[in-house]
């Protein structure tokens, strides 16, 4: 809904017209304008906009109708005029409703309903039930004192990922949130379970739960695509579109390749449970999922001579990398995703299968001669797309010793790309920097992580540094991720959610993360 308020600085009288614009992708396209007799004797106009998608498979279908206030009147269903005397003021409501096949049978007739339950209902209804709950939001929520540019920041970036998600939807968020087609069509990556997701998770669970209900929806398909490639278990796309199926474009080698997404949701089912400590859950839903991945995980490595296993043929998080063995981040994710599956399966009542925790022992994790982890088994220094290896430190947690964090660290913040890179290498060094004590360099990597890509005049997130994409959830969640799991001290553990001692930004006089009435804070001392 859009209100708009005008006042006269003469007489005047002023057509305010609205049209709908459909975007060139969709097909089929259909458009009526009709008043609307309601029992009462009212008449409500409408405007209906309709088109296909998916080749026909799917529909889409907008409806709008004006809300007049005082001196407004609805000329048609497309138009309000308002005629007013110098200093007179008159106001009006535009409402749009969108409904599609994914969610609705007949998504015309509900489109239109909905505009007419909202002129029912009145603009002063509708904005306090959208206040009362944008209040239930931010009873998560994150303080900054001492800073005040950097907490418009974080609460602009909470903001933009709370409006992309609502309880009840089952529903992901994709990188760019709730955007055009155009910037990966809505598709749902790794994004979600690692960059996105931890920060629902401990603001608010409700809505982390949502991401989940969206992968367990669709374990079947991502059962069959397993099947399709020869192996047990559930091996999840790269690119899920709203059915859980792979919709990544056939050029993009991601698609085939990009396989730690598996694990990146097992470890998403797991710390879920961490957090909730939900184990009916965990035995229903969690461990079912969880159980697949670690199939197809102990299908998917090869047995060494040695004993040892390797994972060969894949794309990690540094996606410049294509065909790779021994992927650092897709070892180490798969690792933990296998251990995680064996734990689950123990709270479950269940016998987790011996397999699982000898190939996560027996994963490789390559490493160069000073004991720097080595992105992969043929990497030598190449410019990498973002922050691989250094993902063993955070989130993942087996890079744990000082000195191995700031080998990794300091090795592979000169070698990612300035230009192309997205935004959340530089969240997870923050994270690490803020854990090893080190504010000034932890701040550092923190300003690094977003400031470059705010772009004028409201701030938007961009993904990288040089481009001008919608609002980037992922670099959001980076930078979030940063200020709760970093300078705020918290953890996933087993026994859920602990706070460590951690380190402010200089300028941070206090920190306090709101979590549903409990407050976990941090001071600069």
């Amino acid at each position: 809904m859009t209100e708009v308020e005008v006042t006269a600085e003469r007489d005047a009288e002023v057509l305010f017209s609205n049209g709908h614009t459909v975007p060139g992708e969709f097909a089929d396209t259909l458009r009526e304008s009709r008043t609307v007799g309601c029992e009462d004797g009212s008449r409500i106009a409408v405007q209906r906009t309709s088109g296909s998608y998916n080749r026909g498979r799917d529909h889409i279908v907008a409806s709008s109708t004006f809300l007049c206030g005082e001196g407004c009147e609805a000329v048609s269903p497309e138009s309000v005029r308002i005629v007013l005397r110098k200093g007179g003021r008159a106001s009006f409501s535009l409402v749009g409703t969108i409904c599609t096949t994914a969610a609705f049978a007949d998504p015309w007739n509900e489109s239109e309903r909905q505009a007419i339950y909202a002129a029912r209902e009145g603009a002063a209804q509708l904005v306090a039930a959208h206040e009362r709950k944008w209040a239930e939001l931010w009873q998560g929520d994150i303080e900054i004192e001492g800073d005040p540019t950097a907490q418009l920041d974080v609460r602009f970036a909470l903001f933009n990922l709370y409006g992309s998600i609502r309880e009840g939807s089952r529903r992901s968020i994709p990188p760019m949130g709730l955007s055009a087609r155009g910037f990966y069509n809505g598709h749902i990556f790794w994004d979600s379970e690692i960059w996105m997701y931890p920060v629902l998770l401990v603001l608010r669970p409700c809505l982390a739960r949502q991401m989940l209900d969206y992968r367990t929806d669709g374990l079947d398909a991502a059962r069959r695509r397993a099947y399709a490639h020869g192996y047990r278990g559930a091996m999840f796309p790269w690119e899920g579109d709203d059915r859980g199926e792979e919709a990544t474009p056939t050029f993009a080698l991601t698609g085939p390749l990009e396989h730690h997404i598996t694990a990146d949701i097992a470890i998403a089912s797991w710390n879920y449970y961490c957090v909730t400590q939900d184990r009916e859950w965990l035995r229903r839903e969690g461990f079912p999922l969880m159980r697949e991945a670690a199939r197809f995980w102990c299908d998917r490595v090869t047995a060494n001579a040695d004993g040892s296993y390797s994972i060969r043929n894949v794309i990690g998080a540094n996606e410049y990398a294509v065909g790779v063995t021994d992927n650092a981040f897709t070892n180490g994710a798969a690792r933990r995703a296998l251990e995680y599956a064996s734990a689950a399966a123990e709270l479950c009542g269940e016998r987790p299968d011996p397999q699982w925790s000898a190939v996560a022992a027996g994963l490789r994790i390559p490493h160069f001669a000073d004991g720097t982890t080595r992105e992969h088994a043929g990497y030598d220094g190449e410019m990498i797309k973002q922050a691989d290896a250094n993902l063993l430190g955070y989130p993942l947690g087996i890079v744990t010793g000082r000195e191995a964090q700031l080998r990794d660290l300091e090795y592979y913040e000169r070698r990612i790309d300035p230009r192309n890179g997205p935004a959340m290498s530089y969240s997870v060094f923050a994270i690490q920097y803020a854990r090893l004590g080190m504010a000034e360099k932890a701040c550092e990597m923190f300003r690094r992580s977003y400031l470059p890509n705010l772009r004028p005049p409201f701030g938007v997130f961009a993904e990288t540094a040089t481009s001008g994409n919608p609002y980037f959830m992922t670099g959001a969640g980076g930078m979030l991720q940063a200020v709760l799991f970093g300078f705020g001290g918290l953890e996933i553990t087993a026994d859920g959610l602990v706070q460590r001692p951690s380190v402010l930004p200089p300028q941070w006089k206090n920190l306090r993360i709101k979590i549903n009435g409990k407050i976990y804070q941090a001071t600069n001392q």
